[in-house]
């Protein structure tokens, strides 16, 4: 019952609080065409075999039969909320394994993932990029729009929102590709200034696959000053709801990978 309560809570704040463009970040320093082809591949597969060993809790996209899209991503745990669950608002297809996002207008949609509880888990390594930026996105110009963002939620302790209308969450950090953001930046946001950071972990050119690491063990302690405690929620978000350029913005994941 607290699991249901609190998937339902995010799933509320993600909806409502991202909506309107609340994730307004301080700084703070401690489209009409198919899927585009991948231009560089850096493939996870590639890694050595002492950090495949590592890995504790793998999401990919990589067995996609065929059907519909969006009731696959179900039958992975991954559920649309906001405008994902529209089509063509935000376009899901999957190509040569991976997950490609695709936006056409001003928008905002995510993926839940569902009943996920990851213990001990130092680090998360991501493989996915970006086609099409939105336009003049960048956190320290304000323009805080993303192509793709993964929120990682740590523990069931929630912390206040600092705003009466949105209820608390827990920890979380939000990682993303941006196209001119610092990297390893922490940056808070209008609300959950106690719990929340985002953070820029690479600045591929539009079609170029990266594999992006993150120590997630080591952030949060430095963040927050305390250990992290186990995972326990999820969630992709493409947001393109105050950007130029008409709202368009595409973007790929191939795999999600956290390691012990």
């Amino acid at each position: 019952m607290k699991m249901k309560s609190f998937i339902a809570s995010l799933i509320f704040i993600v909806i409502f609080v991202l909506s309107g463009n609340v994730f307004s970040e301080e700084n703070k320093r401690a489209e009409i065409r198919e899927p585009a082809e991948v231009a560089k591949d850096n493939s996870l597969e590639k890694q050595d075999n002492e950090k495949v060993q590592k890995v504790k809790y793998v999401i990919d996209f990589s067995n996609y039969s065929g059907g519909t899209v969006r009731k696959w991503l179900e039958s992975k745990g991954l559920y649309c909320e906001g405008a994902a669950k529209y089509h063509p608002e935000i376009g899901l297809s999957i190509q040569d394994g991976m997950l490609f996002i695709k936006t056409k207008q001003p928008v905002r949609g995510f993926l839940v993932f569902k009943d996920i509880i990851i213990p001990e888990v130092s680090k998360v390594r991501i493989e996915w990029g970006i086609i099409k930026y939105p336009k003049d996105a960048n956190f320290e110009s304000g323009n805080r729009n993303q192509a793709l963002g993964l929120y990682i939620f740590f523990g069931p302790e929630k912390l206040s929102s600092g705003y009466f209308m949105i209820p608390d969450l827990p920890y979380f950090i939000s990682l993303f590709l941006g196209e001119a953001d610092e990297i390893n930046i922490p940056y808070k946001g209008r609300y959950f200034h106690s719990g929340g950071r985002f953070v820029c972990v690479g600045n591929p050119e539009p079609e170029e696959t990266v594999i992006s690491e993150f120590e997630l063990t080591s952030a949060f302690q430095t963040y927050y000053e305390k250990e992290a405690p186990a995972i326990t929620a999820l969630c992709l978000e493409v947001d393109t709801t105050t950007t130029e350029g008409g709202g368009k913005a595409e973007a790929y994941i191939k795999r999600i990978e956290f390691l012990e």
